[in-house]
């Protein structure tokens, strides 16, 4: 399920698209206000907290995690458990510290996307997706009611009109396939999940000024000897490190 979580956060900043142009466009305005927010933000920081239940035992949380997120513009640094991703200009740093690896690449586009933008390339891939925004008590809600077939079902995203950040996000969900067979209820082993559940990811703790541009650095995870060439810091002199890209 980890893994589920971790795709989920990614995907909290991308809208699809609407079969209806007046819904399309309040999407549009929703994931402008959102982008704005985090665009605009200097140094903020916020904790995530992830939970999964079953369909018919909505409030039974069988599975958790959480995590803090720190960004400035398109830097980004996230810590999930024993894993810590950094994202600058030059590098993105995975540091796997139950198997001592850091794993090392260049940024892609993808992990700078612009969520309108991705909206706009999405349009009329869903034929029979239903979206509607609302606004009342200073809270905008996005509802995203896909049509059969899809891995979800439901998206509703919530935010802090005032401020444009994200509150929560659920996902009404189709399991199989997500977990392995011998973790579904009818696996065989009895395992705790049904083929039908809802993540919740819920934001908190907005803070900005707790940190500076060095939290995004490199320095504190390798040294660069040349073209290809790292050596972990004193830190982290157990850990190997793998490059995945040739332009490193």
């Amino acid at each position: 399920m980890n893994k589920i979580f971790v795709l989920l956060l990614a995907g909290c900043f991308v809208a699809t698209a609407s079969d209806a142009a007046d819904s399309t466009n309040a999407v549009k305005q929703f994931m402008q206000q959102v982008q704005q927010a985090y665009r605009s933000a200097n140094f903020l920081s916020f904790h995530v907290l992830y939970r999964y239940a079953n369909k018919n035992q909505p409030d039974n949380y069988i599975d958790t995690m959480s995590g803090d997120v720190a960004m400035n513009r398109n830097h980004v640094r996230f810590l999930l458990e024993d894993v810590e991703t950094v994202t600058n200009d030059q590098y993105t740093i995975q540091v796997h510290k139950g198997e001592k690896l850091i794993y090392l690449t260049t940024p892609t586009q993808s992990q700078l996307a612009d969520p309108v933008a991705a909206l706009d390339s999405a349009l009329g891939n869903f034929e029979g997706l239903r979206t509607r925004v609302t606004r009342t008590g200073g809270v905008a809600t996005l509802n995203m009611a896909f049509p059969p077939g899809q891995a979800y079902k439901n998206v509703t995203m919530t935010i802090n009109e005032q401020t444009g950040y994200l509150q929560k996000v659920v996902y009404d969900m189709y399991t199989e396939g997500l977990v392995d067979k011998d973790q579904m209820v009818d696996g065989g082993n009895g395992g705790p999940y049904q083929p039908e559940g809802r993540v919740e990811i819920v934001f908190s703790q907005y803070c900005q000024g707790q940190f500076t541009e060095e939290l995004f650095s490199g320095s504190p995870y390798f040294t660069r000897l040349g073209q290809g060439k790292y050596q972990p810091t004193e830190k982290y002199k157990d850990y190997q490190i793998f490059l995945a890209s040739p332009k490193l």
